[in-house]
């Protein structure tokens, strides 16, 4: 253990143009990266490349500062916001920015292909024998499933907390003997905020309207079965759409298997009620789940490469049965963005959608037709983030589209009372109330790209000409 984060980079050898990393579970309320960014600034280094597992809230205004400093000339994320987003757009990151899912930088990682030179890990709860956890302590957290690569694999990992345990941590997510040292500072963040950004108990009677349509075809395709696994996404809709699942599952004495990915509350009480037999948490998205996990057995901690990496054997993601996603936008073949809206904004991220989609037995798309009357079903995607071929269903609060590829989906729809509609049909619908968008065209350099799964360029993003 040292005093300060100084001396604790001095001590792990980092050098000018080198990669740290750093994970975001602490969302919103994020101040670690802010210290550390600033410390390196103080120490004069420069050109390195920053991977981080998502960037939110304070964290980019601390990024951006780096960037204008010199301090970073690189961002790997699967997602970034204000002012950072702006930044990008503008060109004024060095070098493109790479955005991964969260299984495709599991896999980089352990692949070798981004080698960490230097990982900064906030934990909430950490011991003398440098153990840590995201559940104790001051801010718990609650998971640290995006750490643990970075943890397992970066040439020297320091880890800092702002709260000791007396004794051995009963519950640990990483052990001391990864990492080199362990820095105590006055605070980390902001626990609270854990829950903020696009987690949103949603209001919205449209969004009521696509999530209760979304469980009509869940219904319908017969995935709602005994021992189903589970996932949704973060935003608004998805959880209206676990809200309603819950509701349905108590009513008919359903028993699903797991449910995984982001953690929320609900699912807590879900499976503390025996609707679900395993929680697989990679993120906890508020405070019961964070407390949660240390004390329920059903209540399991997995790292970002048992989620989602492609190549891990037991990828949980592979073993979903419906998957629940969020977008910024869908096209005529199924293609989802999820990271810019139609008007070339960055809006979102890409996250886990990508390997969930690939690897549950029904992916459904779910999302308002419009917004402030831009549509969001369109010819074109504005930027592929996840392949048509890998999304089963769209849902709107216009009408659902099946994609040509499951017939069976589409015919078990219509036997319900479901009205089906061509992708095309569905667009067309959209457009008759909003008029046909003018699609951005950017012509100027390429300031991000989005790797596919496997590592390979899927899309570019090109500033405005």
């Amino acid at each position: 253990m040292v005093p300060t984060l100084e001396e604790a980079i001095n001590a792990s050898g980092l050098r000018d143009g080198m990669r740290i990393s750093f994970h975001h579970h602490l969302r919103l309320g994020d101040r670690v990266v802010g210290q550390v960014l600033e410390v390196l600034q103080k120490l004069g280094l420069r050109g390195l490349t920053l991977c981080a597992s998502s960037l939110m809230g304070e964290a980019c205004e601390a990024v951006y500062r780096a960037v204008k400093a010199g301090v970073v000339v690189k961002l790997e994320t699967t997602g970034l916001k204000p002012p950072l987003t702006e930044a990008v757009l503008r060109g004024e990151v060095p070098e493109p920015v790479v955005f991964r899912t969260h299984g495709g930088r599991a896999r980089a990682i352990e692949a070798g292909e981004i080698p960490i030179d230097v990982a900064f890990i906030a934990a909430s709860g950490a011991d003398r024998e440098g153990n840590l956890n995201g559940t104790s302590g001051i801010n718990p957290f609650g998971s640290m499933g995006y750490a643990i690569a970075d943890a397992q694999f970066a040439g020297f990992v320091i880890a800092i907390t702002d709260w000791m345990a007396e004794e051995t941590l009963a519950y640990r997510s990483i052990e001391g003997s990864l990492v080199d040292v362990l820095v105590q500072v006055p605070t980390i963040g902001d626990c609270e905020m854990v829950a903020g950004g696009s987690l949103r108990s949603s209001q919205n009677p449209m969004e009521m309207v696509i999530a209760r349509q979304t469980l009509a075809v869940m219904q319908a395709a017969g995935v709602l079965a005994e021992g189903m696994n589970y996932q949704a996404g973060s935003g608004g809709i998805s959880l209206l759409v676990t809200n309603l699942l819950e509701d349905y599952m108590q009513r008919e004495g359903l028993v699903g298997g797991f449910a995984s990915g982001g953690i929320t509350g609900p699912l807590v009480r879900m499976a503390r009620a025996g609707l679900f037999h395993t929680l697989w948490d990679v993120q906890s998205f508020d405070r019961e789940a964070a407390l949660s996990l240390a004390v329920n057995p059903f209540h399991r901690e997995m790292s970002a490469s048992l989620y989602a990496n492609p190549l891990h054997p037991a990828c949980i993601a592979h073993q979903l049965d419906v998957m629940v996603l969020s977008a910024t936008e869908v096209d005529l073949d199924f293609n989802v963005n999820s990271i810019t809206g139609t008007d070339g904004r960055i809006l979102g991220a890409l996250g886990g959608g990508p390997d969930t989609a690939y690897g549950a037995g029904l992916t459904i798309v779910v999302l308002p037709s419009f917004r402030g009357r831009i549509p969001m079903v369109n010819q074109r995607v504005n930027l592929l983030c996840t392949p048509g071929a890998e999304v089963d269903v769209v849902v709107t609060e216009r009408g659902v589209a099946v994609n040509p590829c499951r017939p069976e989906v589409r015919e078990a729809l219509r036997e319900a009372g479901i009205e089906v509609l061509s992708i095309e049909a569905l667009m067309q619908r959209i457009h008759h109330l909003t008029g046909t968008p003018t699609l951005p065209q950017a012509t100027g350099r390429v300031v991000a790209v989005v790797e596919d799964r496997a590592g390979g360029i899927l899309s570019t993003m090109r500033a405005p000409g």
